[in-house]
């Protein structure tokens, strides 16, 4: 057992160090980025590509868990929503994405550090709930953090998950959560 463990933990510091220099241009807020992804996008320009990038970075950043990047869910999101949504929803999709980078880039999203960034979406999550910004950011939010999830690591790492057969046990209502821990992935 204590081999898996030390495993586990070699693991863990590999990856993690495998994802430190794709979130160096976070750190550096005194240049302005380059627009360079680590994923060739297919159908979005690499303007909205990047962007698209760095609001993943920003609302599931890399902790002890990996985070939105280093699972691929801006790639995921991209094919996703060019290969299921039918053309008004794409469209909507598009002249979302960029309503939402425009407000951010005034907000001067780009050259910001990660809690600058996580301040200025947490403002707009606070706005009004008729707020079209809101509106479209908490949208695009939904989409990452569903996408997040749907990954392996989301799945069985960030939620609780017992394997193939999970079996729950008896319904009990108003369990306080620090009773159950983490919220479950069947």
């Amino acid at each position: 057992m204590k081999r898996r463990e030390s495993l586990k933990k070699i693991s863990a510091f590999l990856y993690g160090s495998l994802a430190i220099p794709s979130s160096s241009l976070l750190i550096n807020s005194c240049s302005s980025p380059s627009q360079e992804i680590e994923w060739k996008a297919d159908f979005l320009n690499i303007e909205d590509a990047f962007f698209l990038n760095e609001l993943c970075n920003a609302v599931i950043p890399n902790t002890e868990f990996p985070g939105a990047l280093a699972l691929g869910v801006p790639p995921e999101i991209e094919k996703y929503v060019f290969n299921v949504y039918d053309e008004k929803k794409l469209n909507k999709f598009l002249s979302d994405l960029i309503l939402l980078k425009e407000n951010l880039i005034e907000n001067n999203f780009y050259e910001s550090i990660l809690s600058e960034k996580t301040t200025i979406l947490n403002s707009i999550q606070k706005m009004k709930r008729n707020d079209k910004i809101r509106r479209i950011y908490m949208s695009f939010k939904k989409i990452i953090i569903e996408s997040y999830f749907l990954t392996e690591v989301g799945a069985t790492q960030v939620l609780k998950y017992n394997g193939p057969s999970v079996v729950l046990g008896e319904y009990k209502g108003c369990v306080p959560f620090s009773e159950i821990g983490r919220t479950w992935a069947i």
